[in-house]
C-alpha cells in the first residue's frame, strides 16, 4: 500500500455537502479578495511582510480559540488524534506560500501578482494526478483552462503597463506550486478534526513562524487608525472567519474543486479595484470576470463527488460528564 493510497483514504470528511462546502469556499475566496487592499495599505504604514502576517496570525488565534473553548473542543484530544500534523503544514508550507504571495504583492501591479498566483488550479490537478493518482477530469482541465483565460484578460493588460520588477517575479513563482502541495495536504489531513481545530492548529503553525521571523528580524506596528483597522480586518475576516470556513469546505470538496472555487477571490480583486480605487472598468475585465464564474458554476454543474469522500465523521473531543469515573483524560465521541 502506496503512502499516496492512505493519504487518500484519509482525504474524507463526514459527509458531502457540495453546495454548503462550495458556498463556504466561495465567501471564503471573496474575504481572501480584500487582502491585497488592506496589505497595501498596511505597507504604506510601514509595517513589514512579517510583522504584519505575524500580528494577523496573532489575532486571529485568539478568536480562534475563543470558539475552540466555547465548543467544548479538547486541544489535547486533537493533539493524540494528529492534529499536530496540521500545525506542521502551517509552519511549513504554509509559511512560505503566504510569505511568496505577500511579497509579491510588495513588488508587483497586484493583477500581476493575483494573475501569477491563479495558476495554482492548474497545478493542484498535476499534483492530484501524479502525486496521489487521483483521476481527472476533462471537464476539469477545461474549466480551468476557461479559467487562466478569463485571468488573463483580466491582469492582461497590465502586463504593458510596465517592466515588472523581477524581485516580484522571484517572489510570485514559485508561491502557485507550494500553494498547491497546502492545498493537498491539508484537504487530507483537515478531514480528520472539526473545522476549528484545523483552524486553530493551521494558524497556530503560521503564527509560529511569523513570530519567530518577527522575533528575528524586528516587529513593526500600524503608524495611524487606518493601518490598526486594516489589520484588525485581516485577522477577523480573512483570517479567523476565513480559515474555519476554509478548515470545513477545502476537505469536503478536495483540493482539485476547492481550487477552481478560490478564482472567486480573482473577481473580488477586480471588483474592489473598480469600485473602492476607482480603477476604470474595461470589456476585457467584464468579460475576464465572466469567464472566471462561468468556468467555476460549468465546473460545479458537471463534478460528480467522488465516493471515497464519503466516509465516518471526525472524530470530535467530547467534554468528559459531570462525576463520570476516569483518569480525567476527554472522551472521544463516536
Amino acid at each position: 500500500m502506496t503512502i499516496a493510497t492512505i493519504a487518500n483514504r484519509e482525504a474524507a470528511p463526514a459527509r458531502v455537502l457540495p453546495w454548503r462546502a462550495g458556498l463556504a469556499a466561495a465567501g471564503t475566496s471573496v474575504m481572501f479578495g480584500f487582502v491585497p487592499l488592506a496589505a497595501r495599505g498596511l505597507y504604506a504604514d510601514g509595517l513589514s511582510t512579517w510583522s504584519m502576517l505575524c500580528w494577523r496570525y496573532l489575532l486571529a488565534l485568539v478568536i480562534i480559540f475563543s470558539g475552540i473553548r466555547l465548543a467544548g473542543l479538547h486541544l489535547g484530544a486533537a493533539i493524540r488524534q494528529g492534529a499536530w500534523r496540521i500545525a506542521l503544514v502551517g509552519v511549513t508550507l504554509g509559511a512560505a506560500q503566504t510569505l511568496c504571495y505577500f511579497q509579491s504583492l510588495r513588488h508587483l501591479d497586484t493583477g500581476i501578482a493575483v494573475l501569477l498566483f491563479y495558476t495554482f488550479p492548474v497545478v493542484t490537478l498535476a499534483i492530484e494526478r501524479c502525486f496521489f493518482k487521483q483521476p481527472v477530469a476533462p471537464a476539469a482541465l477545461f474549466c480551468v483552462l476557461v479559467i487562466l483565460a478569463g485571468a488573463a484578460m483580466i491582469a492582461g493588460p497590465g502586463l504593458h503597463n510596465g517592466t515588472i520588477d523581477p524581485r516580484g517575479l522571484a517572489w510570485a513563482v514559485p508561491g502557485p506550486v507550494i500553494y498547491a502541495f497546502y492545498l493537498a495536504a491539508n484537504a487530507r489531513l483537515m478531514a480528520r478534526h472539526p473545522p476549528l481545530i484545523g483552524a486553530g492548529f493551521l494558524y497556530g503553525g503560521l503564527a509560529t513562524a511569523y513570530l519567530g521571523a518577527a522575533l528575528w528580524l524586528g516587529a513593526s506596528l500600524p503608524k495611524s487608525a487606518p493601518g490598526w483597522l486594516s489589520l484588525a480586518f485581516l485577522a477577523i475576516g480573512p483570517g479567523a472567519v476565513a480559515a474555519i470556513s476554509q478548515s470545513y469546505s477545502m476537505p469536503r470538496l478536495g483540493p482539485a474543486t476547492y481550487a477552481i472555487i478560490a478564482n472567486c477571490e480573482l473577481v473580488t480583486v477586480v471588483v474592489v479595484g473598480i469600485v473602492v480605487l476607482d480603477e476604470r472598468f474595461t470589456a476585457s475585465r467584464g468579460l475576464g470576470g465572466g469567464l472566471i464564474i462561468t468556468g467555476i458554476l460549468l465546473y460545479g454543474w458537471v463534478r460528480k463527488p467522488p465516493r471515497s469522500r464519503v466516509g465516518k465523521r471526525p472524530r470530535i473531543a467530547a467534554p468528559r460528564a459531570a462525576g463520570a469515573a476516569g483518569d480525567g483524560e476527554p472522551r472521544l465521541a463516536p
